[in-house]
């Protein structure tokens, strides 16, 4: 430590400032909001603001493992969580750097996973839907986000069914989405948001309990391509899949270093973010090389960023943001 100071919020929260004697990082939730927009967005109307592409994130104040919920998660290997604001902090300083607006939820003693805002809530416009967590330990964070949504003045709905949000729900076009079921997530959430919501989301079941989320299998680069971690979903699927547009596959070789689990920035800029940052390791140094080259083909700069504490919960750098699109 000792390169870094704290800066505390009345929210409670502890982020990391910039380097000692360097100016001060201005992290806070409510001057973060007041910058964003000024101005509750008009659900009623309907209206698409244009404006910097928003992120949702949490820092990591409160990460931990104590409630073991998939099967990455191991309770004897303790969290840095310093460390774990520090890169929270590395991460946030890229997405600003980019453009990238980022609201940040206070974190809350108790909810070791608030962090995972992608798990939390799916931006449909006009409607938040909010997750229905099934995994333990999550249940607490429902209410966290529907204070923070509903104070920005969003509508916010929430299906009776399990739902872990954008994780398990990927947008592919204007209102048709991919949903992904059978670990954390209803197939009958999927129907529910469709009601609701009026977009179409088409379900892709999960088979594997180390690909517990959709975007642990499916990453859409372009309406025409996905990049697929086959052995995440089913025969079925993988075809529904295929039937769409074209596939590129993720090199089994290179199973769980999180191939599908990238950071995609909005706009023109044509970059991606991956949580491969393991240089030390062989096997991440093969998969950083691959994706390199898949990045190339496609036309993206990747970019790598150090995750290595959020990887004792099973979690990648998709995980840490939830996209705010309306």
């Amino acid at each position: 430590m000792g390169l870094f100071n704290y800066q505390q919020h009345s929210n409670g929260s502890f982020i990391p400032s910039v380097i000692t004697g360097a100016p001060r990082m201005n992290t806070s939730i409510g001057d973060v909001v007041k910058a964003s927009s000024g101005v509750a967005p008009n659900h009623t109307a309907g209206e698409l603001y244009k404006r910097k592409p928003q992120f949702v994130m949490c820092p990591p104040r409160y990460l931990d493992n104590k409630i073991p919920n998939n099967v990455f998660m191991d309770s004897s290997k303790k969290i840095d969580q310093e460390r774990a604001m520090l890169q929270y902090a590395r991460i946030k300083r890229l997405l600003t750097a980019l453009d990238v607006t980022v609201l940040e939820i206070p974190p809350v003693k108790g909810c070791q996973d608030l962090a995972f805002t992608a798990n939390l809530f799916l931006a449909v416009n006009p409607f938040i839907v909010l997750a229905k967590m099934s995994a333990p330990g999550r249940s607490c964070e429902e209410p966290v986000g529907r204070k923070f949504f509903e104070s920005r003045g969003y509508t916010v709905v929430q299906p009776p069914f399990a739902f872990e949000g954008e994780a398990d729900c990927k947008k592919w076009k204007d209102k048709v989405y991919f949903g992904g079921y059978g670990k954390f997530s209803d197939i009958k959430a999927f129907s529910w948001i469709s009601k609701k919501t009026g977009v179409e989301v088409i379900p892709l079941e999960e088979v594997s309990d180390k690909s517990f989320h959709l975007d642990c299998s499916l990453f859409v680069i372009d309406e025409e391509n996905f990049l697929v971690n086959r052995e995440g979903l089913s025969p079925k699927s993988f075809k529904e899949l295929e039937k769409r547009a074209n596939i590129t596959l993720t090199d089994p070789a290179h199973l769980g270093t999180g191939g599908t689990n990238l950071i995609r920035i909005p706009g023109n800029k044509r970059i991606l973010i991956s949580g491969m940052l393991f240089p030390e390791d062989p096997k991440y140094q093969q998969s950083m090389e691959w994706m390199h080259d898949f990045a190339d083909k496609f036309g993206f700069s990747m970019v790598f960023v150090d995750i290595d504490t959020y990887d004792l919960s099973g979690a990648d750098v998709s995980c840490c943001v939830g996209h705010l699109d309306f």
